[in-house]
């Protein structure tokens, strides 16, 4: 499920493999959003209860683990080109809530992102610039 709005969840998208750009962007966003991800708790949210408030638990809540051996959360997620999740959010240190794809995202579907969610990537950088 994708999400495209102006809540705190950040690239839950669900790009086509046509969209997908031969060779990576890796620029400074890029690095503001491993950054993000290396420092974020790891956990479930509900980014698909687009009714509700948005909600994050931590690691210390999940007991289960899947076939891999991580932490089980909500499962995992394939994108259409094939590229896995990993089966947990990440909170990150700004509030927002995104998943182990983000940086894909910004590396491979830069110019598919919606309007919406780069504007929230660029809170994203400007938190990580003020906080440096």
């Amino acid at each position: 499920m994708h999400r495209i709005d102006n809540s705190r969840f950040l690239l839950y998208i669900e790009p086509k493999k046509e969209e997908k750009s031969k060779e990576p962007i890796n620029d400074e966003l890029t690095e503001i959003i491993k950054l993000a991800l290396f420092e974020a708790k790891r956990g479930v949210s509900n980014y698909s209860e687009v009714n509700e408030k948005p909600k994050f638990r931590g690691v210390a809540t999940v007991i289960e683990k899947c076939f891999c051996g991580h932490p089980k959360y909500g499962g995992i997620h394939v994108t259409d080109c094939g590229k896995w999740s990993q089966p947990y959010d990440f909170l990150l240190k700004n509030k927002m809530i995104t998943n182990s794809l983000a940086t894909f995202y910004l590396q491979y579907y830069r110019d598919s992102i919606p309007e919406s969610e780069m504007k929230k990537v660029m809170k994203l950088a400007k938190y990580y610039k003020n906080k440096n």
